[in-house]
């Protein structure tokens, strides 16, 4: 994987801890990482005082050197791990238009799994045994069918999942609450490895070295139903993480289904209550693939030579791109307000993005991403 600068001013910018939506306001009116990075170097943060309370200075002043930057590139290199900003070409498509996409995006592993159908599976850390047969066999029954399974590598119920999905033959993408080189759970380091060694996809937007946090796990949950079709409750107690993860399923205007379980039962609480209010009742994955549309033949096993990617963008065509990925549809006078580039740069990077098909004219010389 080739690394540039801007990648290690991204791994270093993530290391304060923002809240999305201040993040990416902060990308947006630099244009870059590199950008603050090199005015955090000159200036200092008061530039960022808006954005950032003191805590969050500190944390970039300990990690602005060279040589912590290097360190990190170092680990990523070793890790092959790449870093994804909203205006990459490679960033999930599904996660743009969630309320609030994590504007950065740490990956091992082939983000283009992510192309085909995807259904999250969760549930409890500390299911019954007929949770956790019943959530690897869905889990596999729609991986057979093409579906990507994602989940959160955690205990329980997503270790399941994410074993099903591989016995069922497609990549499986496991969203993390720590940084992608910290093994937690432990037990389950085999199980990451094995999820790479089989095409999938490992995603975090926690910097390389961060620990497993409990108030991460509830920010982290929203990745998850946002890549997805729809979201998958196998066995949950009313009040736990996984009910966190249905939440956002809901303000996402994903599906949301529940498996009954066993009547009476602590681990059926949270599925039969959101029954109660509406979820769709299933028993197989068979019901779900009808109700998506899934029904596909057999997964055929996944391509392994990559696609040719597209040319990288330059400092000019990638803030237009954010731009549009952020606003929609623009005009050309709202796009010189929202870039504030001159309007002969603006007209040539508008029209670079339209030969590289990542963006199209509209009537009225307005401009959406493709």
């Amino acid at each position: 994987m080739r690394y540039r600068r801007e990648d290690g001013c991204r791994a270093w910018l993530t290391c304060a801890a923002w809240q999305p939506e201040a993040l990416a306001r902060i990308l947006a009116r630099y244009g870059s990482a590199e950008a603050v990075y090199d005015r955090f170097m000159r200036e200092g943060g008061a530039f960022l005082n808006e954005e950032a309370n003191a805590q969050q200075l500190q944390l970039l002043r300990e990690n602005a050197s060279p040589e912590v930057i290097h360190e990190t590139m170092v680990v990523m290199r070793r890790e092959n791990m790449g870093i994804l900003s909203l205006e990459d070409f490679g960033y999930p498509d599904a996660l743009r238009d969630i309320p609030d996409p994590p504007p950065l995006l740490f990956y091992r592993g082939d983000p283009d799994c992510l192309l085909g159908p995807c259904v999250t599976v969760i549930g409890s850390r500390s299911p019954s045994p007929a949770g956790m047969e019943a959530a690897e066999r869905i889990a596999r029954e729609l991986s057979e069918a093409g579906v990507r399974v994602i989940s959160g590598l955690a205990m329980g119920i997503d270790g399941a999942a994410h074993r099903g999905c591989l016995a069922g033959g497609s990549p499986t993408v496991a969203v993390l609450g720590c940084g992608l080189d910290v093994n937690y759970p432990a037990s389950h380091r085999g199980l990451k490895d094995e999820i790479l060694d089989r095409g999938g996809l490992l995603l975090s937007e926690y910097p390389p070295g961060c620990p497993a946090m409990q108030w991460h796990f509830p920010v982290r949950n929203r990745i998850m139903s946002g890549l997805s079709r729809a979201v998958v409750l196998v066995e949950a107690r009313i009040r736990s993480g996984s009910m966190s993860t249905v939440h956002h399923a809901l303000d996402q205007g994903r599906e949301v289904y529940a498996y009954p379980g066993v009547v009476g039962t602590e681990w059926a609480e949270g599925a039969h209550q959101l029954l109660r209010e509406g979820a769709n009742y299933f028993a197989s994955a068979k019901d779900i693939l009808e109700d998506l549309n899934l029904q596909e033949p057999r997964h055929q096993p996944p391509v392994t030579e990559r696609k040719e990617t597209l040319p990288p963008l330059n400092d000019d065509q990638r803030i237009v791109y954010a731009a549009l990925c952020r606003g929609g549809e623009q005009s050309f006078d709202a796009l010189v307000q929202a870039t504030g580039l001159e309007p002969s740069a603006l007209s040539g990077a508008l029209t670079m993005l339209q030969i590289l098909g990542m963006i199209r004219a509209l009537p009225g010389k307005a401009y959406v991403r493709a």
